[in-house]
């Protein structure tokens, strides 16, 4: 009996149905395939910068390796005994040794292809995930000795010497306290929460006696230290940059009073001086600067500051400014800046002066001011902060003329154009914002900054804007195009920033302690360590020929452009949040935690 089509149909009916199912199923496994496949590849790119990131940590450690050992044999073994130094040698010999095996000193095994010399490595550094090698420990154990039964007795008797105080990582939230050195900052002494900065409270971090400490002019080099027993003054002689060894964690012989004092007489006879400025090239490992002889001496060079000044705003003092014709000061607090009355009678007494201001300029809405930037006349100033706009005054009447709406919670840093037809504003929300005064119209907007852009500066010439972020790094953009020409990444969120008046230097002030000195035609750059604390401002003078940094270690450092010489240290009684140098270079201005500003005359 012949199917039916009725039949046929079914049966067609079933088998689509079947191909169907059969097709689904495909599908299901090739998108489990495919979700797979994005895993290893996600995986690969994982491993593939792990690998990247541990081959640079490698020949960074076989580098510091190599001078740990030329440190040794060179300034550590004459300090010893005869038959101290054939113990050193031994044990020397036997940490080279060991270094080759594949298993560190607690039998556990090390990566393929780990580097023998890195691997002996992992014994000087007891916080590293591979544990201690034990031929490295007993040689420093040897130089934690001494020469003999004197040290061990007065070893056994002593306290032990105390350990550098690290500070905690920061969180990356931005809140202006200077309260207390654990918590977390950002620019201008503020802590980040949600991609906007706050300033909810503000007091000592730390008093301190004012004081200007000025090399002197015989010693031209890096100044030699008191003691070594800290990691900092032991790095020099090793050619290390401190930060690295502060990372590695201490040596036990640093911890015997005894071997420091040898350590310091030997220091003083060979003429060492702890590092503070280190140079990096293209192969990226640090140096200690050599100055040069006139680092600190010659025409336009500063030795000193005085104190003139005390300018009590009432609250913390976020922003200040210096009009061009050292005639008045803006400070910048919570909801106003005020205006002071400098004459040149007030700066040649010798004692210190305090004077009331002459005008409150009320604005933002009881919001922190985060920056100022005076027009040449000295008859507009523009004013941002933890606001949403952006105000133009006019001086003459106090009256305020603009408010520019950024569509950004906050503006923490203002530019202006040479011909003062454009502002720069650098925005909470990562943006730049470019706007024509005269015209009263948005330009356009910068992006880049993912998590905020915290500081900017204009080259001398208007052509390059340099912008500086949250998002570690420092942006270099073309003014003619508007489009960005160059990145600078870093290890730390990036604070503070200046452009030297010769448009051949670009110094950045980092969360982690550190200034940076960057080379706009090249790949040399300066990295600065005198910071005991992250750097909230910095100006450079309108010579070019020094720059100033401040910081929550309230500090003010004075630096010799580009190389990093330190001309000068002034420490305030708080956190110091904001500078100014006029522009004659005669004058500096700084703004403090301590609720004033205070104004200093230049020496030179």
């Amino acid at each position: 009996m012949k199917p039916s089509y009725l039949d046929s149909l079914e049966r067609i009916k079933e088998e689509h149905s079947e191909m169907s199912k059969h097709l689904s199923q495909q599908k299901s496994e090739l998108e489990k395939i495919n979700m797979e496949k994005e895993n290893m590849t996600r995986s690969f790119m994982t491993y593939a910068e792990v690998s990247s990131t541990m081959r640079a940590d490698l020949k960074r450690a076989e580098e510091m390796n190599k001078r740990l050992q030329d440190f040794i044999m060179q300034t550590l073994s004459p300090l010893l005994s005869p038959e101290h130094q054939a113990s050193c040698l031994a044990a020397l010999e036997s940490f080279k040794s060991a270094s080759s095996p594949r298993e560190n000193g607690n039998g556990a095994a090390l990566p393929p292809g780990f580097p023998p010399v890195a691997a002996g490595m992992l014994g000087m550094f007891p916080n590293m995930p591979f544990g201690m090698n034990p031929a490295m420990s007993q040689l420093f154990n040897q130089f934690a000795q001494g020469n003999g039964a004197d040290a061990v007795a007065g070893s056994s008797g002593g306290s032990e010497a105390k350990k550098p105080k690290l500070e905690e990582p920061d969180d990356g939230e931005l809140e202006i306290d200077v309260t207390n050195d654990d918590n977390p900052t950002t620019a201008n002494g503020a802590t980040h929460k949600n991609g906007r900065d706050s300033t909810n409270s503000v007091a000592s971090s730390g008093a301190s006696t004012p004081s200007i400490a000025s090399n002197s002019a015989k010693g031209r080099q890096q100044q030699p230290p008191g003691n070594l027993q800290s990691l900092e003054q032991m790095s020099f002689l090793a050619g290390l940059n401190p930060n690295m060894l502060r990372q590695a964690g201490g040596f036990n012989l640093f911890n015997d009073p005894h071997t420091s004092a040898r350590l310091a007489a030997a220091m003083n006879q060979m003429g060492g001086r702890p590092a503070y400025s280190f140079k990096i090239v293209d192969n990226g490992i640090p140096t200690p600067t050599t100055f040069p002889p006139d680092a600190q001496k010659g025409p336009g060079i500063p030795t000193g500051l005085k104190k003139r000044m005390e300018l009590n705003h009432g609250e913390v003092v976020c922003a200040a400014t210096i009009a061009r014709d050292n005639t008045r000061v803006y400070t910048g607090g919570k909801g106003c800046v005020k205006v002071w009355d400098i004459t040149e009678s007030d700066l040649t007494s010798t004692s210190t002066v305090s004077r009331p201001c002459i005008a409150t300029l009320e604005c933002l809405k009881d919001n922190y001011i985060r920056s100022c930037k005076l027009f040449q006349d000295g008859k507009t100033l523009l004013i941002g902060g933890e606001a949403s706009t952006v105000a133009l005054w006019d001086l003459t009447t106090q009256m305020k003329t603009l408010d520019l709406e950024t569509e950004s919670q906050a503006c923490y840093a203002l530019a202006l154009s040479p011909d003062e037809k454009l502002l720069f504003a650098c925005l909470a929300d990562g943006n730049i914002l470019i706007y024509d005064i005269h015209n009263k119209e948005k330009v356009c907007t910068l992006p880049g900054h993912q998590d905020g852009a915290s500081c900017l500066d204009l080259s001398n010439d208007g052509t390059k804007l340099w912008s500086g972020g949250l998002d570690n790094s420092v942006r270099c953009w073309d003014m003619s195009q508007r489009v960005e020409l160059a990145k600078y990444d870093f290890n730390s969120q990036v604070f503070s920033l200046g452009c030297c008046p010769d448009d051949e230097w670009v110094a950045v002030g980092m969360e982690n302690n550190n200034v940076e000195v960057l080379s706009t035609s090249g790949k040399e750059k300066y990295q600065l360590t005198q910071h005991e604390s992250c750097v909230l401002s910095l100006k450079f003078a309108h010579s070019g020929k020094f720059f100033i940094s401040t910081g929550k270690d309230n500090a003010l450092n004075a630096w010799r452009t580009p190389y990093g010489a330190s001309l000068f240290q002034l420490k305030e009684n708080t956190s110091v949040l904001s500078c100014d140098i006029s522009f004659d270079d005669s004058l500096i201005v700084t703004g403090s935690g301590e609720k004033k500003a205070t104004l200093y005359s230049i020496d030179y």
